[in-house]
């Protein structure tokens, strides 16, 4: 009769450790399938936020006219927020970058970089640069936002991720730059 008790232990034993096994492999699974969609999640915000800072610091110092070596998000979108009202006169602003207004000359480039990094790897994303000239007005856009494949829809907002604005403060007021990307 104890041989028979020991041998019942041993497969009671045996079943607590198939199960625990189970439970373990079970957990491994759901975590490694969550951690796809997060990975995803960080590399596009990484993504966003790493490409709107490249585009902010870039110098552009040969293309234009004006006082030293411009950056891009630094001098000329603050000459862009300045002399926002006067887009149609490529004179009435300090830089005169490609014979272009700074706003029209920040919108060109740009979308030059976006459509040559962005666009080529077939990502949908919006980008947007605003003024707010004082608190509680109602954000100007300083450029027609850039698209690629229709930007993105309020409705994707799951799948959707942002640089979140880097803020630029001018003599015009807070400048928001940001680049949303989906999928």
């Amino acid at each position: 009769m104890k041989f028979n008790k020991f041998g019942q232990m041993e497969i009671i034993g045996l079943v607590v450790i198939v199960i625990l096994i189970s439970l373990g492999m079970l957990f491994m699974a759901v975590f490694a399938l969550s951690s796809d969609t997060s990975k995803k999640t960080f590399t596009r915000k990484g993504l966003a936020a790493s490409t709107v800072s490249g585009i902010l610091k870039l110098n552009v110092g040969k293309e234009c006219l004006g006082q030293g070596s411009p950056q891009l998000g630094g001098d000329i979108l603050e000459d862009c927020a300045m002399y926002f009202d006067f887009k149609e006169d490529s004179s009435s602003s300090i830089y005169q970058c490609r014979g272009k207004h700074s706003c029209v000359f920040f919108r060109a480039l740009s979308y030059e970089i976006l459509n040559g990094t962005l666009g080529a790897q077939e990502k949908k994303y919006e980008f947007t640069a605003r003024l707010i000239e004082q608190k509680g007005a109602t954000p100007k856009d300083l450029i027609e936002i850039i698209k690629n494949k229709g930007g993105c829809p309020k409705a994707a907002i799951t799948n959707q991720d942002s640089s979140k604005p880097f803020p630029l403060q001018t003599n015009a007021g807070l400048v928001e730059v940001e680049l949303k990307i989906c999928d």
